[in-house]
């Protein structure tokens, strides 16, 4: 598969869509602003586009080990499986189906209204959240084109994109409980979650993650 094949089937899913609307969206409406002479560009906006891009991958990283594995939890005594993490464990059974490789929207929706309301308390300015949110949803929309790649059919030829592809393909065959890291591949040695292959024992758990291998969404 050729990388531009790769993208007009990635073009075909809603999720990257909905990430793209989301992100021109922040973006028009902090352009709007500052042309409109309501709030021109800042200096602080940098500060603020530094800083969410270089936090989200390490987002990327503890959501995927703390969230996305968290598996069964009990409340009142009932077991419940959160839908994120049920997604995900269905994602390991089956890796190359694609229905389990793109966000859902529910999530995407849902994580929006959290972020942008977060971003706001943290700015306490439209200008600000627009930035904020502009960069988070363009962080997130480079890890769909990302995620995807490495469960497609492209081969990978980059030196940086093959890391990404060894270490999520060892998440998925080797052992689901290392390589969590994703667009900066590098987290997983500084976080202690990046050992040896050679030496981790095959999980038997790495396509089930523990749960219903038959069980569908």
């Amino acid at each position: 598969m050729t990388l531009g094949a790769a993208f007009r089937y990635f073009a075909t899913h809603s999720s990257p869509w909905l990430l793209f609307v989301i992100c021109s969206s922040f973006w028009s409406t902090r352009a709007y602003l500052a042309l409109s002479g309501n709030s021109p560009f800042t200096s602080l906006e940098l500060y603020i586009a530094f800083g969410v891009l270089t936090y989200w991958p390490f987002q990327e990283w503890w959501m995927h080990r703390w969230l996305l594995h968290l598996g069964s939890i009990k409340i009142f005594g009932k077991t419940i499986e959160p839908h994120f993490a049920k997604t995900h464990r269905l994602h390991h059974e089956k890796p190359n189906n694609m229905k389990y490789t793109f966000l859902p929207a529910a999530h995407i929706v849902s994580s929006l209204v959290v972020f942008t309301g977060i971003s706001y308390l943290i700015t306490s300015n439209i200008a600000h959240t627009a930035v904020f949110m502009g960069c988070a949803s363009f962080s997130t929309l480079l890890y769909e084109w990302t995620h995807y790649l490495t469960h497609s059919r492209y081969k990978p030829r980059g030196r940086y994109y093959r890391k990404i592809f060894q270490l999520h393909r060892w998440h998925h065959y080797k052992h689901e409980g290392y390589w969590f890291s994703f667009t900066v591949p590098y987290l997983d040695g500084w976080l202690g979650t990046g050992p040896n292959p050679k030496k981790v024992k095959r999980s038997h758990t790495a396509r089930t993650l523990g749960g219903d291998p038959h069980e569908q969404l």
